[in-house]
């Protein structure tokens, strides 16, 4: 009797260690998953940390104006750092930024192939992307706002959250360093 009650007793103890092995498993694959996700705040992290918001500050007041705001997207769309902005970039920014509707035609008011400043801005503004992500209705926008409202036009499902595979592609084509 005394070995079948301790052979049930090592049977009841591996089919615990068991258990708890499996679960322990089972917890370390949801990190690996959390770890794939970007919430806001992570984006923001992110976007913090690459500093870019206080280079585009050019009155170091710690907010973008109107004008501040639209050349951050102006130097942010022209991937390839040439300083002019070319169908190509504007087309994957148009995609990737969300602009129903854009027309490369009527941005490109003197039709040179390239945009310059002030006729992206011209383009740009009539999509009230500034007053939109103002959230506190100051008047300037915070480098939390400017984060978050990137995120909101990445975030195309509305979950709260991008993939991994979706912010190394959008993050690091315009904002990565």
């Amino acid at each position: 009797m005394k070995t079948t009650e301790m052979s049930v007793w090592r049977r009841i103890g591996t089919a615990l260690c068991l258990f708890l092995m499996f679960g322990l498993i089972a917890c370390d694959n949801e990190d690996d998953n959390d770890a794939e996700l970007f919430d806001g705040d992570r984006f923001y992290t992110d976007f913090s940390a690459a500093n870019l918001y206080g280079d585009w500050d050019a009155d170091d007041d710690d907010f973008l104006d109107e004008d501040e705001f639209t050349m951050s997207f102006y130097e942010s769309w022209d991937v390839d750092n040439d300083g002019m902005l070319e169908e190509t970039d504007w087309d994957m920014a148009v995609a990737d930024f969300g602009l129903v509707g854009a027309d490369w035609d009527a941005w490109d008011v003197d039709a040179d192939g390239m945009l310059d400043e002030d006729e992206f801005r011209t383009g740009f503004l009539t999509y009230d992307y500034y007053d939109t992500w103002d959230a506190d209705n100051d008047g300037l926008i915070m480098d939390r706002e400017y984060a978050d409202g990137v995120f909101g036009i990445w975030d195309d499902d509305n979950d709260g959250v991008l993939e991994a595979a979706d912010y190394d592609i959008w993050f690091n084509r315009y904002y990565g360093v």
